[in-house]
C-alpha cells in the first residue's frame, strides 16, 4: 500500500517537474529550439537545502505541435507569477535564465543553464533561493537530464508522460475527463 500511495504521489510531483523545467526554459522571449519528436528519458534530481532529493526518472512523448504546446504551457504558468524579472539569454551553445518571482510570501529567485542538441539530450541545471524561506526551504538546486531514446511507443501520443508506470497526457491536464 505505502509503494501504491508513493507512486501515486510521485506522478503529481513528477508532471509539476516537467512543467517548471519547460517553463525554466520557454518562459522569456528568447526562443527555445523545440526537441526532436519521439521519446525521451528525462531524469531529475538535486537538493533541497542540504537534503539529497531522490532521483525521478520519466519518459514523455513529444512531437513538434505538442512540444511547442508544452513550451507554451510553461510560458503560461510563469506568466501567471508576480515576476519582476525573467530573463533568457542565449550564449553559444547555452541558455542562461534568471528570474526572479513572488510565490506566495516568498521571493524566488532562479538561475538556470540549459544546454544541449535538443535532437539527442539536453540538460537543465536550476538553482533556486527563497526569501524568507517557503516551509522552511531556502534553496534549492536541481538538474535535469534528458535523452532521447527512439519513437514513442506503440499507444503513445504526443504529450505523454510516464512515471513509475502511471501515464497522463500534459496536453490534457486541467480538461473535464471524457466519460
Amino acid at each position: 500500500m505505502r509503494s501504491i500511495m508513493r507512486n501515486r504521489l510521485n506522478l503529481p510531483a513528477a508532471v509539476v517537474a516537467a512543467l517548471c523545467v519547460t517553463a525554466a526554459f520557454s518562459s522569456s522571449a528568447q526562443e527555445m529550439p523545440t526537441r526532436k519528436a519521439g521519446l525521451w528519458q528525462i531524469t531529475t534530481g538535486g537538493t533541497t537545502g542540504t537534503t539529497k532529493t531522490p532521483e525521478q526518472v520519466m519518459q514523455q512523448c513529444v512531437d513538434t505541435a505538442s512540444d511547442k504546446a508544452l513550451q507554451k504551457m510553461g510560458s503560461g504558468m510563469i506568466n501567471s507569477m508576480k515576476c519582476e524579472k525573467n530573463d533568457t539569454k542565449k550564449d553559444g551553445g547555452k541558455y542562461i535564465g534568471h528570474s526572479i518571482c513572488q510565490m506566495g510570501p516568498s521571493k524566488m529567485e532562479s538561475k538556470s543553464v540549459t544546454s544541449g542538441d535538443f535532437e539527442k539530450e539536453y540538460t537543465v541545471t536550476a538553482d533556486s533561493t527563497f526569501n524568507p524561506p517557503m516551509a522552511g526551504i531556502s534553496t534549492t538546486k536541481s538538474v535535469m537530464v534528458a535523452k532521447w531514446i527512439g519513437p514513442c511507443k506503440a499507444g503513445q501520443k504526443p504529450g505523454d508522460v510516464t512515471v513509475n508506470g502511471q501515464t497522463m497526457n500534459l496536453l490534457n491536464m486541467g480538461q473535464p475527463q471524457k466519460k
